[in-house]
């Protein structure tokens, strides 16, 4: 596969919009007149004063020895300044030198955490190299399903190497169900972006598709357009491939204040802008107005009708604010029991990480993403073993959790 430096390396004389700052703007355009002296002459003040751009600039400078010997400590220094500020192509920058170990000892874990950094900030080559982490399971757990919602954002800014990925994903059924017509869809757009293997790749896959799938698929990857999401559902041709519906499933078990229980029926909602989701796991089968008003509203109602029900809702922030599920982010998780035959037993409580362990957490926080996992937790005499794998509802409730 290609370094993770591909298009992400800007030249020191590209093209950048101008900033208002005089100062600066003179020393960008002494980078693309490779002026290096006057650049460094305009730039290091302000880097020295705290303007990230400056910084990232000259971090760069540094970084391939222009207007500066080559100094990879100088260039890291640099780049941490900025990368603390928030600058984007400095944290990626930083998660390149860390997963090369150029010029400094390898270091997975931290190029994950530099690379998930400039992710979320929306940096394309970001996201394509931290699904790669995830795909490879270097510095971060393996899972493939974290690595195709990475690929996916950064596809749809139009990072080729992205799409050409989600190519693979499909054709292989890994992270997602096997579908060679979305696999053929998605080579498609990678190879009128540029990548040179895709449109091979497209053709191997598409010599096994009916004319009316391939054409279908081509179709699809001809409208789209770059900020569009990438195909996930050909208009009019059947995806058998893709494999039976989702089939939510949920089971939680354990001890609620020392009285045993055992739930297998559950409702999920989920609170859009905060990325967060509640998750009610119900001993009795739910009713469709259940499902539908704990959806609206995140409410889980122990006493229908007076009579007392045995449930767990479980609050928590899957992403840590973010779109994608990751084990690592939950820091809460806000608990609410009741017991039908011991109301005494039912609990309030906000689970600190001492509490709880997130053995497992995947998917997308998007209407229609996958969510699941595994949590167990304990405190006191309360003891509880959540699973689950449950389609999020296309609709938002009005509360849930505010993620920090």
């Amino acid at each position: 596969m290609p370094s993770l430096r591909i298009a992400t390396l800007l030249i020191l004389c590209g093209s950048l919009a101008m900033p208002a700052h005089a100062s600066l703007s003179d020393g960008l355009d002494a980078l693309r007149k490779r002026d290096y002296a006057t650049a460094a002459k305009e730039l290091r003040p302000l880097a020295e004063k705290g303007d990230a751009e400056a910084q990232y600039r000259i971090g760069r400078m540094y970084e391939f020895g222009a207007g500066y010997p080559k100094d990879m400590a100088q260039a890291i220094a640099w780049y941490t300044k900025a990368g603390n500020q928030g600058h984007a192509d400095a944290q990626q920058e930083l998660g390149v030198i860390y997963a090369l170990g150029d010029g400094v000892p390898k270091n997975d874990k931290l190029a994950a955490t530099w690379f998930d950094r400039a992710a979320d900030l929306g940096n394309a080559t970001a996201q394509y190299n931290l699904g790669l982490m995830y795909a490879k399971g270097t510095g971060v757990p393996l899972d493939n399903a974290q690595a195709v919602g990475w690929w996916r954002k950064a596809a749809q800014q139009g990072e080729p190497n992205a799409q050409f990925k989600l190519g693979v994903a499909y054709q292989n059924g890994e992270g997602v169900a096997a579908n060679p017509v979305l696999a053929y869809a998605n080579y498609a757009v990678a190879a009128r972006n540029g990548y040179k293997d895709a449109a091979a790749y497209r053709d191997d896959v598409g010599k096994a598709l009916p004319p009316a799938q391939r054409q279908a698929a081509q179709a699809a990857a001809d409208a789209w357009k770059p900020g569009q999401p990438m195909p996930t559902v050909i208009a009019g041709v059947p995806t058998a491939a893709a494999g039976p519906p989702h089939k939510d499933s949920c089971a939680a078990s354990g001890k609620l204040g020392g009285q045993p229980f055992t739930a297998t029926h559950c409702a999920i909602a989920m609170m859009g802008d905060q990325h967060s989701v509640d998750i009610w796991f119900n001993e009795a089968p739910l009713s469709p107005e259940d499902v539908d008003g704990f959806q609206l509203s995140s409410y889980a109602k122990a006493d229908p009708g007076g009579k007392q029900r045995t449930l767990v809702q479980v609050m928590f922030c899957p992403g840590g604010g973010k779109t994608i599920a990751n084990p690592a982010a939950v820091r809460t998780i806000d608990l609410n029991t009741n017991h039908a035959k011991s109301p005494l037993a039912g609990v309030q409580w906000s689970l600190e990480p001492k509490d709880f362990k997130v053995e497992k957490l995947s998917g997308e926080l998007r209407p229609g993403g996958v969510l699941a996992g595994r949590i167990t937790a304990a405190r006191g005499s309360t003891t509880l073993a959540l699973d689950f794998d449950l389609v999020l509802p296309a609709k938002d409730a009005a509360a849930g959790l505010t993620c920090n």
